[in-house]
C-alpha cells in the first residue's frame, strides 16, 4: 500500500510538471527558453511513465517486497 502511494505521487508530480510546460506553450509570450519548456514537458511525460509502470509492477526491482 505504501509503494502505491508513493508511485501515485509520481504520477501525479509528473501530470502537475507537465501542466507547467504546456501553460507556457499556451501563454504565447514565452518567458522561458524552447529548451526549458521542453524539459518541462518529456520530464512530466517520463515522470508519469515511470509512476504508471511502478503502479502496474514492472519497478519492483527498484524497490522489492520486504521478505516475511
Amino acid at each position: 500500500m505504501h509503494r502505491n502511494l508513493m508511485w501515485g505521487w509520481l504520477v501525479l508530480a509528473g501530470m502537475l510538471i507537465t501542466r507547467l510546460g504546456y501553460g507556457v506553450v499556451n501563454a504565447g509570450d514565452t518567458a522561458l527558453p524552447d529548451l526549458m519548456v521542453t524539459l518541462l514537458l518529456t520530464g512530466g511525460l517520463l515522470a508519469c511513465l515511470a509512476g504508471v509502470a511502478g503502479l502496474l509492477g514492472a519497478l519492483n526491482w527498484l524497490m522489492p517486497l520486504p521478505r516475511d
